[in-house]
């Protein structure tokens, strides 16, 4: 498999997962909403998508359109959409993205007039991580808040037979 195919696959993993991650933020009784476990939920799951953001922005347009990393006041609401305008266009993205893509370059502004310079693939492995770091943060404070927590672990997802030992 072409490491762009691969890419393209664990995206839509990825999509798949950050379905489960709204549903459970969903989950968490109204009752507990109030705590600010579920609003750090919340933010986390906004931080995810400013991430995508970010870097999407930074891959294509040198970071020109940055948006806050964190929005310690991020509403529920507004994630649903906020996933499904990102996610297609990562999608777009990924559908164009070339292997010789992956091999580029890209600069972008790291504060004080200097900028860095890094490579697509590295940036893209990146993201794939730091989405796993957050959503089981969010997974642990939804269970803490009394909301239906779901494994998202790829191996369930890639092979759907089996069931969570």
């Amino acid at each position: 498999m072409r490491r762009t195919e691969r890419y393209r696959e664990l995206y839509v993993y990825e999509k798949d997962c950050n379905a489960k991650m709204l549903a459970m933020i969903c989950s968490v009784p109204e009752a507990n909403r109030g705590d600010d476990r579920f609003q750090q939920a919340v933010n986390l799951a906004g931080h995810l998508a400013a991430c995508r953001e970010n870097w999407l922005d930074r891959m294509e347009a040198e970071g020109v359109r940055q948006v806050g990393w964190f929005d310690d006041r991020c509403d529920v609401a507004t994630l649903a959409q906020r996933f499904d305008a990102i996610e297609a266009r990562w999608t777009q993205y990924l559908e164009a993205l070339s292997e010789d893509d992956l091999d580029r370059d890209f600069d972008f502004p790291i504060g004080g007039g200097r900028r860095y310079t890094w490579r697509i693939e590295g940036q893209i492995i990146q993201l794939i991580g730091h989405a796993h770091y957050h959503r089981g943060q969010v997974s642990l404070l939804v269970d803490q808040r009394g909301g239906e927590t779901v494994d998202t672990d790829y191996l369930f997802w890639a092979n759907p037979q089996l069931k969570a030992f």
